[in-house]
């Protein structure tokens, strides 16, 4: 009997040392306690709070590495079992100098989505919470399959989007989505250029819209940043457009410029502004004039090791386009990370 337990410990202990030298998991979280006033907007309770996991694991596969990441969220919601939900996933995998291939949703790994906006800032892009937009209609990493790698200092990162409509994809073992009606790609090109400090891209995307067999209406979106640090501060401009087909979209030309500022190793503090010219699509055949929807905010971070407080104030005029709409938000955030 003794030597049947030396034997199976000896066995048990050789498979958890397989295991760990498998798969490596790790496991990262945060907790937020936010206070939110809006103008023009709906107020209710100021206080919310949302959590998040992240489980991250990889393994080795014939040489190259396996990456798996999903997070699980929630809105701080304590009276239901069904408030957590998997907010993002992905599956990657490293081939080395070949590059990186992989499935997201959600988690936004490629394409457009990687440099939506590059501009700096403190505490979230001014645009977030208000309504406005940065005017970029990619798929944003829902169902998609990509491709990244370095070649002499450029970073290319691309994203195929096999269908979607409304963001529903397939599910597991249904052979895909059956309504899918839009389709496409997306990819953003980005270098240092050898400049210390420098950051600049490009990107492009096309995406098809069938509403019949016969003939599909396409959009196309633009986007190109630069980016320039020194000492604490960091500036930064970007201009994106869209076009499109689809005669119930709105076209778009898109200017952001920012300055963002390290008071110290605690403290950094941001400020932004963006112009959106808004006006019908062409195929509308109405050349109305178009609405400028303006944006503006003030960011602030101090973060104390693993414990941070954020303010966000930001106000937009003329939303979505619409003469006379506006909002502003104000906001205060404790995270916590773990």
């Amino acid at each position: 009997m003794n030597i049947k337990k030396i034997g199976l410990s000896a066995l048990a202990g050789s498979l958890a040392m397989f295991s760990a030298n498998a798969v490596e998991v790790a496991v990262s979280g945060k907790t937020e306690v936010t206070y939110v006033k809006k103008d023009n907007g709906s107020n209710g309770n100021p206080f919310g709070m949302g959590n998040a996991l992240t489980f991250s694991g990889s393994g080795d596969v014939n040489g190259m590495t396996a990456t798996y990441t999903a997070v699980l969220g929630d809105s701080g919601q304590a009276n239901s079992n069904t408030s957590e939900t998997f907010a993002s996933s992905s599956l990657m995998l490293d081939m080395g100098d070949m590059g990186t291939i992989g499935f997201d949703q959600g988690v936004g790994e490629f394409g457009v989505s990687t440099i939506d906006d590059k501009t700096p800032y403190a505490y979230e892009e001014q645009w977030t919470y208000i309504g406005t937009s940065n005017g970029l209609v990619a798929a944003g990493g829902n169902n998609v399959v990509g491709y990244k790698n370095s070649y002499a200092g450029y970073n290319l990162s691309l994203e195929i989007d096999p269908g979607h409509t409304n963001n529903t994809g397939g599910s597991a073992g249904d052979g895909g989505s059956t309504t899918s009606a839009d389709s496409g790609f997306n990819f953003a090109l980005t270098s240092g250029f050898g400049v210390d400090g420098l950051n600049a891209g490009i990107g492009h995307g096309t995406e098809e819209n069938s509403p019949t067999a016969s003939k599909a209406l396409t959009t196309e979106f633009n986007t190109a940043f630069v980016t320039y640090a020194v000492g604490g501060a960091t500036i930064g401009y970007q201009r994106s457009s869209s076009t499109s087909e689809v005669a119930t979209a709105t076209e778009s030309e898109v200017e952001i410029a920012g300055i963002s500022f390290s008071v110290n190793e605690n403290l950094a503090v941001s400020y932004s502004q963006m112009d959106r010219d808004v006006a019908l699509s062409p195929a509308t055949g109405i050349g109305g004039t178009d609405v400028t929807e303006k944006t503006k905010g003030l960011g602030a971070s101090y973060t104390m090791g693993s414990a941070a407080i954020r303010v966000l104030m930001a106000d937009g005029d003329n939303i979505g386009g619409v003469t006379g709409v506006d909002n502003e938000h104000y906001e205060v955030s404790l995270m916590l990370a773990f």
